[in-house]
This record gives C-alpha cells, sequence and structure tokens, in this order.
C-alpha cells in the first residue's frame, strides 16, 4: 500500500520524475500519482497537490512554472535566500510556500544553468559562476534540505504522513590517473626519467626509481592496500576509476592491458567496483568510451557498468547519452574541480533527466562532496586546513542523512614527495565519515 498519493494539476514528464525522485528516492516514500483529486480524498492516505486548486486534507505546493516547461525552457533561478534558511531560488507569489521545492530542485538536479556557462581551459563549467557560488551555499545539500523541510512542514499538517526513511552512507572513490608512478613504463621512458632526475638534481627520485625497479621497494602508488584496509575498518564501500586510455597529453596511465596492471586491477575487482574512467577527450571523440570501456572489460572478464570522467571533462546531455548507450549505470562525474560541496546541492544520487528530450534515463548521477587534488591545488590547503573542511561536509552530509562520496588519487595516498601529509588526511576524513 502507498505511502502517500501525489496530484499533479498539468502533469508534465519534468513534474512527474521530480516529485517522484523526491517523494521516492528521496524521502524513501511510496508514492504514487493519483490523476483524480477526488479519489485523493477518498483514499484515506496523505496526498500532496502540485497545482493551485485546493483540497480539503491535501498538502499543496503552488506551481512556479519551471515544471510545466519542456525541452530547455526554463526561467532562471530567482536571487536566493541566504542566512539563517535554505536558499530560496524559486520563489512563488504566494507566501505558503514561500517557494516551489520541486521547480528548485529540478534546476538544481539537472543543471539547467550549465548549459550556456562560461567555460575553464579544459571546457569545464567556471564554478564561481555558478549560482550556488554566487549566493554562497556550494557547501550545504540544498535540496536535501529543502526536501526534509517539505516532509517536516506536511507532518506537522498532516500526523499522518510518514518520517524519512533515509539512511546515511559512505563511498570511498580511487581514480587511478597514473597506475604506477615508476613500475610499468617503457624502459626508455625510465631511462630518459632516471637522467632527468639526475641532471635536475633529484637524487632521492633517482635512488627510489631503482629500488622500485629493482624489485626491492615497492612502488609508491600501489596504494591499494592500506586503502582496503582502510575501507574494510571503517565498514564503507569503495569504487575504483581505472583509465584505459592511450598515453597521451593529459592520459598518462601505465597501460591497463600490462601483466602487471592486469593482475591488479582484477584483484582490487575483489574488494572494490571497478568504474571506466573515460580519458581527457572522451566526451568530445565519438567511440572513445566505448573502446576504453571494452578494453577496461577484457581485462576484468566482467561488465563495467559505472564511470568517471578524466579531469571530469563531460558534455551534457551528449556524454551521459553515450554512457547509457554503452550500458553504464552510475557516474561519478558531479563534483568539483576547484572546490569543495554540492556541485547539484544535493547528497542523494539522482537519475538523469535528459531535459532536450524531457526524459528520464536509466543513469544514475551519484554526486561527491570533495577531491583531494582540489583541496591541495586549487584551493591551496594544508592538511590540517583540509581536514577540517571537509570533516564540515561530512557533518553536512550526516545531518540530513545523504551519502558522503570522496575522491582520491594514488599520488595523494601515496604519502610521498610533494604530497606526503596527505594519506592522513585521507585516514581521519574516512573515520569522521564513519556511520
Amino acid at each position: 500500500m502507498e505511502d502517500v498519493l501525489f496530484h499533479i494539476e498539468r502533469p508534465t514528464p519534468r513534474a512527474r520524475f521530480i516529485i517522484g525522485h523526491v517523494l521516492g528516492t528521496m524521502l524513501g516514500w511510496k508514492a504514487r500519482e493519483e490523476p483524480d483529486l477526488k479519489a485523493c480524498q477518498r483514499s484515506g492516505r496523505p496526498f500532496l497537490i502540485y497545482g493551485h486548486a485546493a483540497a480539503e486534507g491535501g498538502f499543496r505546493i503552488h506551481p512556479q512554472g519551471l515544471l510545466s516547461g519542456r525541452g530547455m525552457d526554463g526561467l532562471a533561478a530567482g536571487p536566493g535566500q541566504v542566512g539563517g534558511a535554505p536558499p530560496m531560488p524559486y520563489p512563488t507569489p504566494r507566501k505558503d510556500p514561500l517557494f516551489d521545492p520541486f521547480a528548485a530542485a529540478f534546476w538544481m538536479l539537472t543543471r539547467m544553468e550549465e548549459r550556456d556557462m562560461p567555460k575553464d581551459d579544459h571546457g569545464r563549467s567556471l564554478t564561481a559562476e555558478m549560482h550556488a557560488a554566487r549566493h554562497g551555499f556550494l557547501d550545504h545539500p540544498v535540496v536535501d534540505e529543502w526536501v526534509l523541510d517539505l516532509a517536516a512542514d506536511w507532518k506537522q499538517q498532516d500526523k499522518r504522513v510518514p518520517d524519512p526513511r533515509r539512511a546515511y552512507t559512505q563511498v570511498v572513490t580511487l581514480d587511478l590517473d597514473n597506475g604506477y608512478k615508476y613500475r610499468g613504463r617503457e624502459w626508455w621512458r625510465s631511462l630518459g626519467s632516471a637522467v632527468r632526475d639526475l641532471f635536475q638534481g633529484r637524487l632521492f627520485e633517482l635512488w627510489d626509481r631503482a629500488l622500485v625497479l629493482s624489485g626491492l621497494r615497492i612502488d609508491p602508488y600501489a596504494v591499494e592496500g592500506f586503502l582496503q584496509q582502510l575501507c574494510m575498518e571503517r565498514s564503507c564501500a569503495c569504487m575504483v576509476s581505472v583509465l584505459a586510455a592511450p598515453r597521451g597529453r593529459h592520459d598518462h596511465a601505465v597501460d591497463v592491458a600490462s601483466p602487471a596492471m592486469r593482475a591488479r586491477v582484477k584483484a582490487m575487482a575483489a574488494w572494490a567496483r571497478i568504474a571506466v574512467h573515460p580519458s581527457y577527450r572522451s566526451s568530445e571523440v565519438p567511440g572513445m568510451i566505448e573502446g576504453e570501456k571494452q578494453l577496461l572489460e577484457q581485462v576484468l572478464g566482467s561488465a563495467v557498468t559505472c564511470s568517471r570522467q578524466h579531469f571530469l571533462r563531460f558534455q551534457a546531455p551528449t556524454t551521459f547519452r553515450e554512457l547509457i548507450r554503452l550500458g553504464i549505470r552510475e557516474e561519478h562525474s558531479m563534483g568539483f574541480h576547484d572546490a569543495v560541496g554540492f556541485r547539484a546541492g544535493t547528497c542523494t544520487p539522482f537519475p538523469f533527466f535528459d531535459v532536450e528530450h524531457d526524459e528520464v534515463t536509466p543513469l544514475m548521477i551519484h554526486p561527491f562532496a570533495i577531491m583531494d587534488s582540489a583541496l591541495r591545488y586549487r584551493m591551496s590547503l594544508q592538511p590540517e586546513d583540509a581536514i577540517r573542511r571537509a570533516n564540515a561536509l561530512v557533518d553536512a552530509v550526516k545531518r540530513v542523512q545523504g551519502t558522503f562520496i570522496s575522491v582520491w588519487h594514488e599520488r595523494f595516498l601515496s604519502d610521498h614527495g610533494t604530497e606526503r601529509g596527505w594519506r592522513r588526511v585521507a585516514e581521519e576524513v574516512i573515520r569522521h565519515a564513519r556511520s
């Protein structure tokens, strides 16, 4: 039996998608759309009205207008209310409620604002230009906050409304951008690197390389044992993204089909989900993702259904459509390369809604909250400050019982060279994020 019913005065694909996602996925309720408003009243169950017509016993949300549109038709978000209350980007003409949480959530999740946004040198949306950045709520999972407020207001009106059914969880993810620091390179490349180290006076690098290549020391970037133990101790799920692209200007990983990497990736598949890490140009060149995914599947001997774009470079909606065609069901690129927080305003996975085609898809977007390279290089934080900043986001996710996803790279977990001290950042943040 349904927990709640909802009635949409002017049903559209986007209204059905976002209301179903909010009531079902985000609040954990069994919800059903009822086209007959009188049937809602006769049902004896709590019901929500998305429309202007009132009905006794119904909890009404006044539509702002965005969800009645199609394609890229949309209205720019309002100025937002910040400070002491969640920002309200879609105010309604009426005061009860003050804004349309469904329109606001749809606008945030679909990232409609990013379609025409200025890009950086790598073709990524400029974070500073985003609505959340300009109004100071990047570090708030505002969509989750809006949804929980909606449930609380509804329950205050109708005591039969169930409590939200959400459960906090943590997912740790690792990107293998290099594979190894020294191992697995062609002999002439290793020789050239050694000569460069010698002439630049990097004697430690020279000695370290020699020990690793002679088998006397483990490669610094072979961090999977550390990560496996950490995830086991903290009882959290783990995903490893593997770069399976040919070597290029921005793609430096060891050949995934080499004997060492093949054995290593298969061993990691025993305790972590393996995802493809599509190469730098994969969002521009049709067919690249397919070839890289096929190679990784040959190495694993099993299907790959998760993905995160290298450099977080993707073209929406074309990259996501290609991933869907290739059988990818989880996409993990929704986050910041130069900041931390909630790019889509949420810490709850959500289906990709293709705005141009006006349809919900089977691809689930899994938004991450922090990435080590952003903390270290783009935000210029020292390890102690990075721990404090990341743990504040963990606490924000815990408050709304969401999913905290972190992104790490092997060079940071190696505790080697210029990244010394960053392994402890991962340890402290993952420990703090334990459920």
